[in-house]
C-alpha cells in the first residue's frame, strides 16, 4: 500500500502552502511551540477580566461538563492550553464526553480542541473514528480526523485515506479539506517507509 503513495500521486495531489491541516500538522510535529509562542506573549498582553475568571474557572473545575463547555468557548491560547492539558488529566472522564460531541458539533473551536485530545491522548482512538467516521456530520472535522489517523494508525488505512482525498477534492473543491487525509498519507510513508 505505501508503493501507491510515490511521486505521481503527491505531484497529482499537491500540498497547498496555507490550510488549516497544514497548521494544525505543524503544530503537532513542532510539539511544544503552541506553549513557547504563549509563554513568550503572556507578558505583551495581560490577560483582561474574562481571561482571570475563565483561568480560575478551568483551574479549580473536576467536572468534566464543565470542561467540555469550555471546549466550545472562545478563549484566551494560554487558557486554551490549561484547558487542553486538564482535558488530557481527564481523558477517561472526557473521552466519552468528547466523542458523542464530535458527531454532532459544528463548532470551529470544538473542532480543533478535539482534535488536540485525539492526537494526544493516550489512548489511540483511531478504531473509534474509522467507526463512526460516516455519522461525523462536520466535513472539517472529518478532515481534522484524518490528521490523527495518520499520525496515530497504520498502513492499512491508506486506501481510505486516499479515497477521502478524492472524496474532498470532488464535492469541497473551494475548501482545502483534502489537505487532512492528504497530509496523513505523507505521514505514513514517513512513518512506515518510502517508495
Amino acid at each position: 500500500m505505501i508503493k501507491e503513495l510515490n511521486k505521481k500521486y503527491f505531484k497529482n495531489h499537491p500540498l497547498k502552502e496555507i490550510s488549516a491541516a497544514r497548521f494544525e500538522y505543524s503544530l503537532y510535529t513542532m510539539d511544544g511551540i503552541e506553549k513557547l509562542v504563549n509563554d513568550a506573549l503572556k507578558d505583551k498582553l495581560k490577560p483582561n477580566l474574562e481571561d482571570l475568571k475563565d483561568e480560575a474557572a478551568i483551574e479549580s473545575t473536576v467536572k468534566p461538563e464543565e470542561l467540555l463547555k469550555y471546549m466550545r468557548k472562545g478563549i484566551s491560547a494560554n487558557n486554551r492550553q490549561k484547558l487542553r492539558d486538564k482535558i488530557l488529566e481527564y481523558e477517561a472522564e472526557m473521552k466519552p464526553l468528547i466523542q458523542r460531541r464530535a458527531i454532532t458539533n459544528l463548532q470551529d473551536i470544538y473542532i480543533e480542541n478535539t482534535l488536540y485530545f485525539f492526537l494526544h491522548c493516550k489512548e489511540n482512538c483511531c478504531d473509534w473514528i474509522i467507526q463512526q467516521y460516516e455519522n461525523i456530520r462536520s466535513e472539517y472535522l472529518k478532515s481534522m480526523l484524518c490528521l490523527v489517523l495518520g499520525f496515530r494508525g497504520d498502513v492499512s488505512l491508506i486506501p481510505f485515506l486516499m479515497n477521502e482525498v478524492k472524496r474532498f477534492e470532488r464535492y469541497h473543491p473551494d475548501k482545502d479539506y483534502e489537505q487532512g487525509p492528504l497530509l496523513a498519507l505523507y505521514e505514513l510513508k514517513e512513518r512506515f517507509g518510502r517508495s
